[in-house]
């Protein structure tokens, strides 16, 4: 389990690393039926 700094949102806490993108986040920034951050699902939803 990793813990540190939210890449998107700078909470501390326990984190998820995006299969996307490699940033390391907080739950609030990562969508786990997805595996991925906030910020790619939005870029995914424009394409």
């Amino acid at each position: 389990m990793l813990t540190g700094i939210c890449d998107i949102c700078g909470n501390t806490g326990i984190l998820n690393t995006c299969m996307l993108c490699g940033r390391r986040v907080c739950s609030k920034c990562f969508i786990p039926e997805k595996g991925i951050c906030k910020i790619c699902l939005r870029g995914r939803s424009i394409e």
